[in-house]
């Protein structure tokens, strides 16, 4: 059933979009949940098993509040939506929906996490002190080492007039004067770098102008005041990258089943936002067929969305065999796309649950991929389904907080799907995944990110 869960993921993001068209660079506006724009999209459809839930969500109070960023969590993580003591319950059965039964949306619950906004608790996780080393002290080991190096983090923060600037480009050098790492802030005039040094200077440019300021091993979160800004466009660019390895045949029919109404949704919506959506379908490099890319396409015309439809529907499910996938050359393929130059809201959503292959140069291929995003300016939001182990959670989390992205992590609490990996996050609010969605684009893309809404009190939940 994990691939089920992925294509479900996969109709969530097209379901979504619907709602983003409305929405402009200026704020997006939440209808009436039980029709308006937000809420037509999320519901309809009779229920696949009732109201299963199981897994963390119920173990907390279920109110939605999330830590303040950079503040510890509470001991046993009792507030959020996901405890960090609960034990995953792996007898649950998975839902086995009838073939031809449409699927709702408004079910797939989840979890997301931004590790550099809780970033000393990121680096906990590689502690070698004593007893209670980190969960994934082990990477720091060359042995296991993916070649990520996110222990080393400088942070800049890019200002105008008081205002936050996005689209400056940042670049990082050592001593020597020799570019270590690129990156773009983002809507809240953010950017995150990870040079493998102690200590040098970051160059900011905006316009026409270009600061500079210096960083050391004590000093590493950087103020700059720049005299011009960049114009932030109104287009928001998505692109799917999704694993369609496995027996997806019957689950490819479920998608389909659910298009007609997805594009009927999106076209009936009006707003000034144009949203151009890109997919990457991959598998392993020995299969037949082992990616099928769609060229970035504005859906908010119906020409667009009738030619993301047909490539939708071409979709079949073959191919892969063992467990890792071909997921550093497909991230290589997706950041090397056509994406604009200009300063848009750029993100991929990568729906998977296998890691890279585990080669010298499968890893290589995947960090300079990761790389590219941040300097591009693309945010990676990893979404992470049933079937996923520690070495996917662990090197899908670098790559979201290399790029200032948000990772994602299906949870059980829907009882869609088969068992998932608990990432141990506490307090984490499990949140239905379309809501999560529009509620990450609309931050990326206004620099204003809404509280999480726990599942059970989301009115879009699907009853």
């Amino acid at each position: 059933m994990k691939q089920l869960t992925k294509l479900m993921l996969l109709l969530v993001v097209l379901s979504m979009m619907a709602g983003m068209i409305s929405c402009s660079a200026s704020g997006f506006t939440d209808s009436d949940p039980s029709g308006g724009d937000f809420g037509g999209f999320l519901g309809g459809g009779p229920s696949l098993n009732g109201s299963t839930s199981s897994g963390k969500g119920d173990s907390g109070a279920g109110d939605g509040s999330p830590l303040t960023p950079d503040s510890a969590p509470t001991e046993d993580g009792a507030e959020g939506g996901v405890s960090d003591d609960a034990e995953s319950d792996d007898s649950t059965e998975a839902v086995k929906p009838d073939e031809n039964l449409k699927l709702p949306s408004g079910m797939i619950t989840a979890g997301a996490w931004n590790d550099n906004d809780y970033y000393q608790m990121w680096l906990d996780l590689f502690s070698q002190d004593g007893d209670e080393k980190g969960k994934l002290h082990d990477y720091t080991n060359p042995d296991n080492s993916w070649g990520y190096n996110s222990q080393k983090r400088v942070k800049v923060y890019v200002s105008n007039d008081e205002n936050p600037v996005a689209g400056a480009e940042v670049v990082a050098y050592d001593e020597q004067g020799e570019p270590l790492y690129k990156a773009v802030t983002d809507a809240q005039g953010n950017a995150y770098l990870f040079p493998d040094a102690l200590s040098g200077t970051v160059s900011v440019t905006s316009g026409s102008d270009t600061v500079t300021a210096g960083f050391t091993s004590d000093e590493r979160s950087i103020s700059v005041e720049i005299a011009s800004a960049y114009d932030k466009l109104n287009i928001i660019e998505i692109m799917l990258v999704v694993d369609v390895t496995g027996s997806m045949g019957d689950e490819i029919g479920f998608l389909k089943a659910e298009l007609a109404d997805v594009v009927n949704r999106i076209v009936e919506n009006d707003g000034d936002t144009v949203i151009k959506l890109a997919m990457l379908f991959y598998r392993d490099t020995d299969d037949k067929v082992p990616f099928d890319y769609y060229d970035f396409t504005d859906v908010t015309n119906t020409s667009g969305l009738t030619t993301q439809q047909s490539a939708l529907n071409a979709q079949g499910a073959s191919g892969g065999g063992d467990y890792p996938e071909a997921v550093d050359e497909a991230l290589n393929i997706a950041v090397n796309k056509q994406w604009s130059t200009g300063v848009t809201t750029k993100i991929i959503f990568h729906v998977l649950d296998a890691p890279a292959h585990e080669k010298t140069e499968n890893k290589e291929k995947l960090v300079s991929a990761t790389k590219i995003a941040a300097e591009k300016g693309i945010r990676i939001c990893p979404i992470i389904c049933s079937g996923a182990a520690e070495v996917t959670e662990y090197t899908m989390r670098e790559a979201a907080i290399y790029t200032g992205g948000t990772f994602i992590f299906v949870t059980d609490d829907s009882g869609i799907g088969g068992a998932h990996h608990d990432p141990d996050i506490p307090n984490v609010t499990v949140e239905l995944l379309n809501s999560m969605m529009v509620r990450l684009v609309k931050g990326y893309h206004t620099g204003t990110f809404d509280d999480p809404i726990y599942w059970k009190q989301d009115p879009n939940l699907h009853q």
